[in-house]
């Protein structure tokens, strides 16, 4: 459970406060190169298919906060809120993250799409 947390930490550390902080060499020892990533908007099954989003959404992030996360054993859930610069001003996510080894392996990301189609 506490290799899980330090991944999740990782990853969120690596573009919670935008653009000018994203570090993509900490994300990539953080998540596996085979991630599978899901979420309202599509599917990803390599981490080098992955990253261009996240690169591009934290354009858009001014703040994240989190507001729970939980690990039992390999996995992980997180609840946050993202203060962003568009198309919505607050956007509530939850996150699901199961790990193997020393990486995360998959993320599912639920939150509400409409302002994204």
């Amino acid at each position: 459970m506490e290799k899980t947390l330090e991944l999740v930490h990782a990853y969120y550390d690596s573009w919670k406060n935008g653009a000018e902080a994203y570090d993509e060499a900490r994300l990539r020892r953080a998540l596996h190169p085979a991630l599978v990533f899901e979420s309202p908007t599509g599917r990803r099954e390599k981490l080098d298919d992955f990253l261009p989003g996240l690169a591009r959404f934290t354009k858009t992030v001014k703040t994240q906060r989190m507001l729970q996360l939980v690990a039992v054993g390999s996995e992980a859930a997180a609840i946050y809120d993202c203060e962003l610069t568009g198309p919505v001003d607050v956007l509530r996510c939850a996150e699901f993250f199961r790990v193997e080894g020393e990486r995360i392996v998959s993320i599912r990301l639920v939150f509400d799409a409409s302002a994204y189609r």
